[in-house]
């Protein structure tokens, strides 16, 4: 090969580099920064057609409910009115047929008003639900994306297409379209070790991209407009503010600080994250986010711990700038939220031993 074209390829791919690089922006924050607390005293409700809730979305004045599949769940998704909090339908029937799903969550708004999404991890379909027809079937059904890597979160980032990130590879974030072609990718994992200490006698080079997926997984949720997204640290206390019309992530930090434990070993031929139970505690549980502002459920307690009545989940409130707004703290332990922006209502799955759905007032 010709020098000169030798240094027209490595002038291209250093080109192509340099526009996928995005500005690094950081902010670490600690429980002395957050605003005074506010309490939130919630209503229980407990619903017989629940049996064991997991996820939850608003949308419509409708409450969508994912439920943890077992021997006796016959379908995934139970819709109840967000107003009366009565049962309206059952939706998602479980099985491997057409319009069936495997499981019933991730929940995804999409952009189209009476319908939502699931992303089905077990069939790996993107699954279209009507909200008020009385089919338990879903309406459409795009097979699982085919790309090389594994998604495991995605949501609508337009009409055709979607943000996922994957669990092999180094990029963060990718936009890929619904004719399945990657359109975008955005962000590098390996800029979080900075951010984290490693166990000792682990060091950067020895951790694989799933590693990694490991390491930082969380929760994803854009805000309505889909201009904004957020992702939210499970085991690491990190959260992702992702621009993606200007390709840009701001990622703050805290409020511990705190790095989990782990060991890597191998597991059906790849190295995965073996993290110490004795130490490990779950950090943010789940997002919302809202057109100006973004909410996070923060924990700080082990799975065993997590029903516990003492130290309550908090809600902090960031703005997309990353500023602190809100520090809001539960009188119920929740797995997860969702919420109804324009009325400041809130809307948790309990975590004890009678699940249900609790309902906050947040004022203004």
């Amino acid at each position: 090969m010709k020098l000169g074209n030798i240094l027209l390829i490595f002038c291209s791919v250093l080109l192509f580099s340099c526009e996928n690089v995005p500005i690094k922006q950081s902010k670490l924050f600690s429980e002395k920064d957050l605003p005074e607390k506010q309490l939130l005293s919630g209503e229980k409700f407990v619903l017989e057609e629940i049996l064991n809730p997991r996820k939850i979305l608003f949308k419509e004045g409708f409450l969508i409910i994912a439920e943890s599949v077992s021997s006796k769940t016959e379908s995934a998704i139970t819709i109840i009115d967000s107003n009366t909090l009565e049962f309206v339908s059952h939706k998602g029937k479980i099985g491997f047929g057409p319009g069936e799903l495997g499981i019933g969550y991730p929940l995804m708004d999409g952009l189209e008003k009476g319908f939502f999404w699931v992303y089905d991890t077990q069939q790996f379909n993107f699954s279209k639900f009507a909200l008020q027809d009385s089919s338990q079937l879903a309406v459409e059904q795009i097979k699982a994306l085919d790309v090389p890597f594994y998604a495991t979160k995605a949501a609508w980032l337009s009409k055709n297409s979607f943000l996922v990130e994957m669990v092999d590879g180094w990029k963060k974030y990718y936009e890929v379209s619904t004719e399945k072609d990657t359109l975008k990718s955005l962000g590098d994992w390996r800029e979080m070790f900075s951010f984290i200490k490693l166990p000792d006698g682990i060091k950067e080079v020895d951790i694989a991209p799933n590693v990694a997926a490991s390491i930082f997984s969380s929760e994803m949720k854009g805000n309505p407009s889909k201009t904004k997204f957020v992702k939210a640290g499970i085991h690491t206390d990190f959260i992702d503010i992702i621009d993606w019309e200007n390709q840009q992530i701001l990622t703050l930090r805290g409020p511990v600080n705190e790095s989990p434990k782990f060991s890597i070993s191998e597991s059906v031929g790849y190295d995965m994250a073996s993290f110490d139970i004795r130490t490990l505690t779950n950090k943010y549980l789940d997002v919302y986010a809202g057109e100006a502002s973004f909410f996070v459920l923060y924990s700080g307690k082990s799975f065993r711990q997590i029903s516990e009545s003492s130290n309550l989940n908090r809600i902090f409130e960031f703005d997309y700038k990353g500023n602190l707004l809100n520090n809001f703290r539960l009188d119920y332990p929740l797995y997860a939220f969702t919420m109804n922006e324009q009325k400041r209502k809130l809307f948790g799955i309990t975590a004890d031993e009678d699940p249900g759905i609790v309902v906050f007032e947040m004022g203004r």
